[in-house]
């Protein structure tokens, strides 16, 4: 059976003497050690602000019979899906499947291992992936992945590649174990694009778009590319297929759109485009609607309006002559046509510099959370100019546009707590003021903040760190997006 933890304060049953409290045993690892309160913040707790990397939460399997049987009837609804032996205890504040899982129980969860995953998917390596969406967005994924067998195994795979970096755990059968998942979740998709009613569904979009990001997080560059020119083309059938008269799609659509529009973004800043070739690269734009534009998105952690200027950004950055240019670092005069394009874009970038959340945000998250998203935008909205005045306009790295650009990323980068999960969102705007910057206490900056998000198990931190060592022992004066694909390497900074 699995159930949740249970509430800290039992009531007293009628006619017998309440029962002594019991000490809870969902806090962080530092603070159980040391048998004092948890507050049970995340990241990292507020006992732990100090020594952060002490600060764990863990997720354990525990014997039924170690715990009394509850008779909550909350309980009652998840058990037909687990055996009877075995209770997974869960953070309640973390417990976010739904309670009708027991009308669709999947048979591929019949075992230790793909429940843990499962659990540990929907409660530490989603919130990581998308640590602002709305609640709802996770809720869907789970209960449809328990209908969807390729679905359900690339969370699987997800978690279990997440948990392997959670906990350090690089050998060859937690490699074993991820793999197994993926190839199941492949095999499984291949299968369903073999029957043509499966083509436009949410859950063959999901799993193509899952098996993306799994791919970007484990630095799987030659396989990445292909998943999102798949996801592109099933994104693309789904939307044909479920959106109504008035353009929009429903809110899980719109979650999926989102979700691609963010990979899709980064990928088109470092020259690769999964766009179908008949359509324009910004084509999913109108499924989002016009009470989402002008507020900060709470997938991508900017606001939508940045993403035609990041594509047409791409798009100039990606000229030959400019990337000859930077790569020798010649004196290059733009054409006329060119400089007029790059200064109207830069008006319009600086134009959006402040944005809000929105009312839908504020009411899913906490207003610590929230302030930070402004910040996350903000911190994309400079990476913008930067890109722009080093990309576009080869502005070189000592000139006091380049400076400012870099300041202005970094206040962006400090106003967010140092452990907020917002950090996550900003693996772009970091790392490349990372690169561009000279200032030592401006790297250690940049390093410390993205060790912070390593410590949470996120591949796509671990690989940018590495990165960053690398362009800073180069010394090279080139662009980095230049510099790696000079070296064979690709980054996608999701």
């Amino acid at each position: 059976m699995v159930v949740f933890e249970a509430s800290q304060q039992s009531l007293a049953h009628e006619g017998q003497a309440p029962k002594p409290l019991q000490r809870r045993r969902d806090g962080c690892s530092e603070c159980r050690r040391k048998k004092v309160k948890c507050d049970l913040r995340r990241p990292v707790c507020s006992r732990c602000t100090r020594f952060p990397k002490e600060c764990r939460y863990g997720l354990n399997f525990v014997s039924e019979r170690q715990r009394p049987r509850s008779q909550n009837s909350a309980e009652r609804p998840l058990r037909s899906l687990i055996r009877p032996d075995v209770r997974l205890c869960i953070d309640e504040s973390f417990s976010i499947l739904p309670h009708q899982l027991h009308l669709n129980p999947s048979p591929f969860l019949s075992t230790k291992e793909s429940l843990f995953f499962l659990h540990l998917f929907a409660t530490e390596t989603a919130p990581r992936l998308f640590p602002a969406a709305p609640s709802i967005f996770v809720r869907q994924l789970v209960n449809r992945a328990l209908e969807t067998p390729h679905l359900l195994h690339a969370l699987l795979a997800a978690a279990s590649s997440h948990h392997g970096r959670l906990v350090g755990d690089f050998s060859a059968r937690s490699r074993t174990t991820t793999l197994k998942f993926t190839n199941f979740a492949v095999s499984g998709l291949r299968t369903a694009l073999s029957r043509t009613e499966e083509m436009p569904k949410a859950e063959t979009t999901m799993t193509a778009l899952a098996l993306c990001t799994n791919d970007i997080c484990n630095g799987n560059r030659d396989i990445w590319r292909a998943h999102l020119s798949g996801a592109t083309r099933l994104l693309t059938a789904f939307l044909d297929s479920h959106t109504v008269a008035s353009g929009v799609v429903d809110p899980f659509g719109l979650c999926l759109v989102k979700w691609f529009a963010t990979l899709d973004t980064m990928a088109n800043l470092t020259g690769v485009s999964a766009s179908p070739t008949d359509r324009d690269p910004r084509w999913y734009l109108d499924k989002i609607p016009d009470t989402q534009v002008g507020y900060v998105d709470d997938i991508s952690g900017y606001s939508p309006e940045l993403i035609p200027m990041l594509a047409q950004l791409g798009q100039m950055a990606g000229r030959q002559d400019l990337c000859t240019a930077a790569k020798y670092d010649v004196l290059f005069t733009l054409p006329q046509q060119l400089l007029e394009e790059a200064q109207q874009l830069e008006s319009q970038i600086r134009s959006i510099t402040d944005r809000t959340v929105s009312d839908s945000t504020l009411k899913n998250h906490n207003s610590a959370l929230t302030v930070d998203l402004l910040h996350t935008h903000r911190a994309f909205v400079h990476a913008s100019l930067l890109h722009l005045h080093r990309r576009v306009q080869l502005l070189p790295r000592g000139h006091s546009q380049v400076k400012e650009d870099i300041t202005n990323i970094v206040n962006a980068v400090l106003n967010i707590d140092p452990f907020s999960p917002a950090n996550i969102l900003i693996l772009w705007p970091m790392f490349s003021a990372g690169c561009e910057t000279s200032f030592v206490s401006e790297r250690n900056l940049i390093q410390d903040r993205m060790a912070n998000m390593q410590s949470l198990g996120l591949g796509n931190y671990t690989r940018a760190r590495d990165m960053l060592k690398i362009f800073w022992s180069s010394g090279s004066s080139m662009p980095w997006d230049i510099y790696f694909a000079e070296q064979g390497i690709q980054l996608v900074l999701f």
